[in-house]
Formats: C-alpha cells, sequence, structure tokens
C-alpha cells in the first residue's frame, strides 16, 4: 500500500496542521518524513519525502523558503510542513508558488509539539508498508480513539498509571493535549425526564462536540461515559474566552440534542496524574446542580468552593443525622396539622432573619408571620432573632439540601 499526502491531510486535520496551497499535488506520495532545521537542506533531500520544520533555519528570509520550495519539487519530494511563528508575515509568493508546482504546503499550529505531529505520519508509514487499508485504518481509527482514550483515562482514574513520564507517553500517543489542560465534564440537567446522556445518544454527542472543537481549532480529548460527556481541553489562561466557548458549546446541545446540558470545568491539570483528583473534584458540580436551587448552567469549580465543602461536609453520618434531628419537629408539626414551618424558616433564613420580607413574600400578615416564628421558636427551643441561632439553622438548612 501506498500513503499519499492527501492520506497524511486526514491525519492532520483535526488541529495538528492544515493544507494551504498546492492542493494539486495531494496524490504525491509519501514513503519517508524528515524533520531537518538548517539553512541548506537541499543534498539530503529526496523522492516522496514528507519535510517538516520549525522555518526556524530561514526565518523571515523569503528567498530561502522560496529556494526551499523549489528544491524539494526538483527532489521529487512529497510535501513541505512548517510552522509559520518565525515569519513576521509568511510571503504571499510561497503560496503561489506551491500552487503553481502543484506542491502541498501544509501550515504546523504552532502550539502542537512535533511528537503529537510525527507519531500519526510514524504510524501510518508502518502501516502503509504492512499492506492495511488507509480507508479501513480510518473506520478503526475513530473507534479505536474512544476506546483507548476511554482505557487510557480510566488507568489514570483508577491509579493504574503512576508514572508521569508513562502517562505523557500514552497521552501523546492518543494525541490528547499537551498540559496545562482542563477537564469539562457535560451532563443532561438532573431529573428533566428521558432526554438524558443515554447510550443510543453517545455517538451522537461525541460528534456535535468533535464537530465544534475541531471547527474551533481547538485541541481536545474527548471521552464518552454513561451519562456524560467529558472533554480535556488544551489551557487557554483565558477564563473569558474559556467561559464564551463552554457557554456557546451548550446552547450547540441545545438545540441539536434537544436536551437541558450544564457544565464543570476543573482546575488547571499541570500533569494527567492529576486527572483522578480532578475529575473527583469537577464530579462534584453534578451534586451541586443537583440541588435544584440553582439556575446556572456552567460551573467553574474554583468559583464553587463553598459549595463543595458543604457538599463534602454533608456526606458525614453525624452531620446528616443532626440536620435531620434538628428539623424533625418542625416536620412532624407540618405533617400533622398541614402547616408550613419549614418553608417559612427556610424563607426566614434567606431573608437574613428578616420577618417583614418573609412575611411579604408568603403573603402573611403581620400577626400570622409573629405567630409562625413563636410556633418555631417553641419546637427547635430557639430565638429567631438572636443571630448566633440564624447560623446554625442556616447551616443545617443547607446540609439538609443534600439529603
Amino acid at each position: 500500500m501506498k500513503l499519499s499526502v492527501s492520506n497524511i491531510q486526514n491525519l492532520w486535520e483535526d488541529r495538528c496542521a492544515c493544507l494551504v496551497a498546492g492542493a494539486d499535488g495531494l496524490d504525491h506520495i509519501v514513503d519517508v518524513y524528515d524533520m531537518m532545521e538548517q539553512p541548506d537542506v537541499k543534498p539530503w533531500l529526496r523522492e516522496n519525502l514528507l519535510l517538516i520544520t520549525t522555518g526556524y533555519a530561514i526565518r523571515n528570509d523569503k528567498k530561502a523558503l522560496l529556494n526551499l520550495i523549489h528544491n524539494l519539487y526538483e527532489a521529487n519530494a512529497a510535501a513541505l510542513a512548517m510552522k509559520t511563528r518565525f515569519f513576521d508575515e509568511f510571503p504571499k509568493e510561497a503560496l503561489a508558488l506551491a500552487d503553481e508546482l502543484k506542491f502541498p504546503l501544509f501550515f504546523i499550529n504552532n502550539d502542537i509539539g512535533f511528537i503529537e505531529l510525527v507519531y500519526p505520519v510514524m504510524v501510518a508509514l508502518v502501516e502503509a508498508k504492512n499492506n492495511i487499508e488507509m480507508s479501513t485504518r480510518y473506520q478503526m481509527g475513530v473507534h479505536s480513539q474512544l476506546e483507548l482514550s476511554g482505557k487510557l483515562f480510566m488507568d489514570l482514574l483508577t491509579g493504574k498509571i503512576t508514572q508521569e513520564e508513562e502517562a505523557e507517553y500514552r497521552a501523546n500517543s492518543l494525541q490528547w493535549p499537551t498540559p496545562p489542560v482542563r477537564i469539562l465534564s457535560i451532563w443532561a440537567e438532573p431529573g428533566k425526564g428521558a432526554a438524558t446522556l443515554q447510550e443510543k445518544n453517545i455517538k451522537k454527542s461525541y460528534r456535535l462536540i468533535k464537530e465544534y472543537l475541531v471547527e474551533r481549532k481547538i485541541w481536545s480529548a474527548i471521552v464518552i461515559k454513561k451519562d456524560c460527556c467529558i472533554c480535556v481541553l488544551k489551557e487557554t489562561n483565558d477564563k473569558e474566552k474559556m467561559e464564551k466557548l463552554c457557554s456557546e458549546l451548550i446552547q450547540q446541545i441545545k438545540f441539536r440534542q434537544k436536551y437541558q446540558p450544564f457544565m464543570g470545568i476543573s482546575k488547571c491539570l499541570h500533569n494527567y496524574l492529576e486527572l483522578k483528583e480532578n475529575y473527583d473534584d469537577v464530579k462534584d458540580v453534578y451534586l451541586i446542580k443537583g440541588k435544584g436551587s440553582i439556575s446556572q448552567d456552567l460551573f467553574w469549580i474554583e468559583d464553587w468552593r463553598y459549595e463543595q465543602i458543604m457538599l463534602q461536609i454533608s456526606r458525614m453520618d453525624q452531620v446528616q443525622n443532626y440536620a435531620r434531628e434538628r428539623l424533625c419537629k418542625l416536620e412532624e408539626y407540618d405533617q400533622v396539622s398541614g402547616g408550613q414551618l419549614i418553608k417559612t424558616l427556610e424563607l426566614l433564613l434567606q431573608n437574613n432573619g428578616s420577618k417583614k420580607a418573609t412575611a411579604e413574600q408568603l403573603f402573611l400578615h403581620r400577626n400570622t408571620m409573629a405567630y409562625r416564628c413563636k410556633q418555631i421558636e417553641h419546637l427547635l427551643g430557639c430565638n429567631l432573632s438572636d443571630p448566633e441561632a440564624l447560623r446554625e439553622l442556616s447551616f443545617v438548612y443547607k446540609v439538609r439540601e443534600y439529603l
């Protein structure tokens, strides 16, 4: 089997590199690749060569760049892939020359490392020499990429990978973004009936998210679980930009998948051994949202530490028992009398102890409000005018939200 430049384009199109000129030469055969960083590479050029370079040796040198393209063409090489960061402005003449000679020219993503760029080419060359059909490789690739990414995610999650070098190697082999990264978890809104992310929607959700991120040239890896999609995104160091991206993605899913999603965003990971800690961290967003009192759909876990701490405290048996016992007399009273003491106290606490604001909210006469407060004080053995009592009851209600 022969590997063509067109095949290379398909391998790179997600985020590695894009074809900018010489599209008429996509049928060129690629037998070998090389990476060279010196001004005169002519003696080492050969037929069917894919040359990969940063362009540093010919930085801002239009003449040298045009000579390089000419020399590659004369050597019957396959294509040129280069980064553009060392050109203040990439010469339009180079693009025109590549088109004229029908010689494929790729721009490499300036933020990508060479291992992520070269690894798929190396694998494709080996497989081509072993007569594996490229069309079969692509079909297998989509499924194996999902499967292998899922396996890597679980190995990191369960602690099977303990060495940073192994985590880095496996992440690179699957073209995961190099750290720093963030984890995005996308769920269906809790308690919204059948419109949830179940297995039948997994592939559609994967394709939608992948298509959205690829169109915007965002380097990511996607893992699908039964109840959520997990994206590993390259850190942008621009919170406003990422927030806009995530909000747009939520709206796309809502419009095209017909369910209401919400998203949790982890803190920044500096290596993949931190994945378990940060994924466990961001999972708390699902329970925080599940309280039902929060309307927003985008959660930076760093901005929700108080709620997260309350969630963790509420998991303690001693705290749960205390919260249930503290309000049980009010609940019993409401069940027997059909009263609303639980609701009244909840709103009173939300209004920082203001009886007037609570009465207005419940459409109660002030005398009725005063009577309810006396009943609450009697049953709980507290003084609702005491700030310390209000703080204690606010804590109980906060815990109660998670029970």
